[in-house]
């Protein structure tokens, strides 16, 4: 009895350990694979928060812009006047309007939110008339220009010659509406009465396009650099490429800069009075004015006006 006592106690007590062991919980591996999945897993979701506040105060921005482009021309319209939204610089600009519906104009200066700025390199100056439409020097043009982040967020504004504001080139598709003048003498309409014009809207751009195949060169005749044309036009998100020579008149290396949304191939090289090709092309959507930058070695630089459009 004894015996079978004892027998009985050992097995009870060898369950009981393995019970233990197989109860022992969760052990230091194992939290430490769950507390990295939990890092990495938290680590994506602020970046994904990050930007998409980023991209709402870019989004904000243009809203509030826009908002105060289209009040401006509401107002020279209604008071027979000329009004104005101005950049200082690139996070600032001035309104001048009747914000008080007093009959009496007045300028306030407005600021992007934080880390938004202009990325295209010319500040935008619009006027409105009394009609409504853009006062713009030689004829009725689109005025472009593009407002981003460091993160990489933007938009593409464009003011049409008749005022119209637009973000990302949202204008309206006009339909395609075929006139027929064959009136009969029955159906009381007076055949001499025609409506001309045309069923697009106007995106000619408000852009200097006057470099466009005129060469240039800076610097003095030890570090002379020469481009082939000062201004160049491409299409956005890579739609074409640009390109442009650069000489020397002696041999050095050359750099090029140029903002995030445009790519130059090749970054640097080493040019020679026979002239090396640099090709540049659009990465994304911003459209307007950019500025690529040249710098030679032996301290000379000059600058080529890449024209961004659809």
């Amino acid at each position: 009895m004894t015996r079978d006592s004892n027998s009985q106690n050992k097995t009870s007590t060898a369950q009981a350990g393995r019970n233990c062991r197989n109860n022992r919980g969760i052990g230091m591996a194992e939290l430490v694979i769950v507390v990295a999945i939990v890092g990495i897993v938290s680590a994506f979701a602020v970046v994904r928060v990050r930007t998409s506040r980023s991209a709402l105060r870019v989004q904000n921005s243009i809203r509030q812009l826009a908002s105060y482009m289209e009040k401006a021309r509401i107002d020279a319209v209604r008071r027979h006047a000329t009004t104005s939204v101005i950049f200082t610089d690139t996070r600032t600009y001035s309104v001048s309007m009747d914000f008080n519906n007093g009959g009496n104009a007045s300028t306030r200066t407005f600021t992007f939110q934080d880390d938004v700025r202009l990325a295209s390199s010319e500040l935008p100056n619009v006027t409105f008339n009394w009609r409504g439409r853009t006062l713009t020097s030689g004829a009725s043009c689109v005025t472009t220009f593009s407002v981003s982040d460091s993160v990489g967020n933007g938009l593409s504004v464009d003011v049409s010659g008749s005022g119209d504001v637009t973000v990302e080139n949202q204008q309206p598709s006009l339909p395609n509406v075929v006139y027929s003048n064959n009136v009969n003498s029955s159906d009381g309409i007076d055949s001499r009465a025609v409506v001309s014009g045309t069923g697009t809207s106007d995106n000619t751009p408000c852009m200097d396009l006057s470099g466009g195949g005129v060469a240039a060169d800076s610097g003095p005749p030890s570090c002379n650099i020469q481009v082939s044309s000062s201004s160049i036009s491409i299409k956005k998100n890579g739609g074409a490429t640009g390109s442009v020579v650069v000489s020397m008149s002696n041999p050095s290396l050359v750099v090029a800069t140029a903002p995030s949304n445009l790519t130059v191939s090749p970054t640097s090289k080493s040019v020679s009075n026979s002239g090396s090709s640099f090709s540049i092309v659009s990465k994304n959507t911003l459209r307007g004015p950019f500025n690529v930058t040249f710098t030679s070695q032996c301290g000379s630089s000059i600058t080529v006006k890449v024209n961004v459009t659809n």
